[in-house]
């Protein structure tokens, strides 16, 4: 795997000593602006990857593009985090929201249970069946009130998401992207 160049490299490095006096060097804060952004990066340095690989001359120019429109996204976006760690205006409220925002979504996330193998019951095992759906009123009630919540949760994520674009699509910076890793509980 070939090295990534030092520009790259050193505008991280940037981004992070940026990202943390945006918060205030608040830890938990810390944490989530980095991996709201860190997905950014990432595919950034798969983008170099690529061109260092010496792919065809159409390919190449394309990667190109896309990696020039993401360095001026990113020098839009380090503006915002460097006017967010000198003020207390709309910029800080703004890296302080995106904060919360990531966090309560990954713990949204992290705390839906799914179900796991066990490997001490024996393959029929009751824990392994399909449930028969429980059709008494106040089963079905409950059941409809939940999906009520999910669809009120999805349309306020979608009218959020929607602003985040034209937000960033408007000033040509980048507000991060949401990506959760990691275990999930299980039952």
């Amino acid at each position: 795997m070939p090295l990534l160049p030092s520009s790259f490299t050193s505008l991280y490095r940037l981004f992070l000593r940026t990202s943390s006096a945006s918060v205030l060097h608040q830890s938990l804060a810390v944490r989530n602006i980095r991996a709201l952004w860190r997905p950014i990066f990432s595919d950034a340095a798969h983008v170099i990857e690529k061109l260092q690989a010496k792919p065809c001359e159409r390919e190449q120019e394309l990667l190109r593009n896309w990696l020039r429109n993401w360095e001026t996204q990113m020098d839009r976006t380090l503006s915002l985090l460097y006017a967010s760690a000198t003020s207390r205006g709309l910029p800080h409220k703004l890296t302080r929201n995106l904060s919360q925002l990531y966090y309560a979504e990954y713990d949204r996330m992290t705390s839906r249970r799914y179900p796991v193998w066990n490997a001490q019951l024996p393959k029929n095992s009751r824990e392994y069946q399909i449930p028969v759906p429980d059709t008494t009123q106040k089963a079905l009630n409950k059941e409809e009130k939940a999906r009520q919540a999910q669809y009120l949760e999805d349309r306020a994520w979608n009218a959020l998401s929607f602003a985040v674009k034209m937000a960033e699509g408007r000033d040509k910076l980048s507000l991060g992207r949401v990506v959760v890793k990691g275990k999930l509980w299980q039952t």
